[in-house]
């Protein structure tokens, strides 16, 4: 049974050798998964909170959730699980900052049929106002960021995309030409219209329940649960481009909550003049750390060996404004870096790393609390504007509005 929670997404953070998404015109009946036991690839996947009943064994792969294929060879990390994560919330996988104003785009030869479905799909998600992430065509396959190739993905299937991993989309989109060949252009253009949106790690709109439920710890004892895009309602969108199972009869257009999603991961500009991208990103290498920071050349783009970037946290200023206070950076030992705006609140065996931003003490100017949450099993904080962000994981403590941001 299809959910109809809106703007669900699933972060796998540690990327499991041969994860594809991919887009069927029938759903496929799953057959009995094998038990956990001794094998890490399903043990991973149940973890992210998918049951039986939605895994379905192929031989060399496992399909889930009907369109996501997990290599068996793929080697997971599973210490992701070992602690309550907040990625569940946000693509921790984003396409890094520096790369979204320029994905290069390489069809390969055996596309070249269809070049104006190609162009027409870019443009669909370029037209998007106020979105940094703009698709832009390479003539050289050395130097793209994804490739679009015709693939034999067998009937009823008719694309598949990878996500993104290490700060890079999505590398690779896959159409069945033999399947979407004899549908409309505008179907054409769709189905590779939703599998650049993949790509740049969009889900499916209409997700399948099992992954996670929100409010409550999701199946299998998962730690990665969805929760919809702040700012997005939670009824269903039957007229979103991002919805499962509908080639050849799907959405040709971004609904307005599509481009409300894409706006609010990939903003263009910031929402009062004058303020700064805060990044964020978490380390799961290290004694488990989020880290924010203004400055993009800190940690860059992320790395799946060690920060990861996870987009922008909220916005503050660089420089001190009216009615803005320093936001002091410490570093604990344990490596968890802690923020304050208070410049009496010094934690214990601490280091200063000095004034990483300006931000407001109270409400003002239509500011929006960022809210303190700490971790005393992990010795981890963690700020967000989200307010539902961390409310059905256990393990962090809420400690009260940090201050206040965009």
């Amino acid at each position: 049974m299809k959910t109809t929670i809106l703007y669900r997404y699933l972060i796998i953070l540690s990327v499991v050798s041969g994860v594809l998404f991919s887009c069927s015109k029938k759903d496929i009946a799953p057959t009995p998964a094998e038990t956990a036991e001794n094998n890490p690839v399903l043990n991973y996947i149940k973890k992210l909170g998918y049951n039986e009943s939605q895994i379905r064994d192929l031989g060399d792969e496992y399909l889930v959730d009907e369109d996501i294929l997990f290599s068996k060879t793929g080697t997971p990390d599973l210490s992701v699980f070992d602690a309550p994560k907040t990625e569940q919330y946000g693509t921790a996988n984003y396409v890094g900052y520096s790369v979204q104003p320029n994905i290069l785009v390489y069809v390969d030869p055996s596309m070249s049929g269809y070049q104006s479905e190609i162009n027409s799909a870019i443009t669909i998600w370029n037209s998007v106002a106020n979105c940094r992430v703009k698709f832009n065509l390479t003539t050289s396959s050395a130097g793209a960021h994804i490739r679009i190739v015709n693939s034999n993905l067998g009937t009823g299937v008719c694309g598949a995309a990878y996500f993104p991993v290490n700060g890079q989309p999505g590398s690779l989109v896959r159409i069945n030409i033999n399947q979407i060949s004899g549908n409309s252009f505008e179907q054409r253009t769709r189905t590779i219209a939703h599998e650049l949106g993949h790509c740049i790690g969009f889900r499916h709109t209409n997700w399948q329940s099992g992954e996670g439920r929100s409010g409550t710890l999701p199946d299998n004892g998962a730690y990665y649960d969805a929760i919809h895009i702040l700012g997005t309602p939670t009824g269903g969108d039957a007229s979103s481009l991002m919805n499962a199972g509908q080639c050849g009869i799907g959405a040709t257009v971004l609904s307005n909550y599509d481009i409300l999603a894409v706006q609010f991961l990939y903003p263009a500009q910031a929402p009062v003049a004058g303020s700064v991208p805060v990044f964020r990103y978490y380390s799961r290498f290290t004694n488990q750390d989020y880290f924010y920071t203004i400055d993009i050349n800190e940690l860059g783009n992320g790395s799946n060996g060690g920060y990861i970037f996870e987009g922008i946290a909220f916005y503050a200023f660089s420089s001190q404004v009216a009615n803005s206070s320093p936001v002091y950076r410490w570093l604990r030992s344990g490596n968890d870096h802690f923020w304050t705006i208070s410049a009496t609140e010094i934690p214990g065996s601490s280091t200063l790393e000095g004034v990483a931003f300006y931000a407001y003490t109270s409400p003002i100017n239509n500011s929006v609390p960022v809210i303190r949450y700490f971790s005393p099993s992990y010795g981890d904080h963690f700020y967000t504007k989200n307010p539902n962000e961390l409310s059905s994981i256990p393990g962090y403590n809420q400690e009260g509005v940090a201050w206040y941001a965009y």
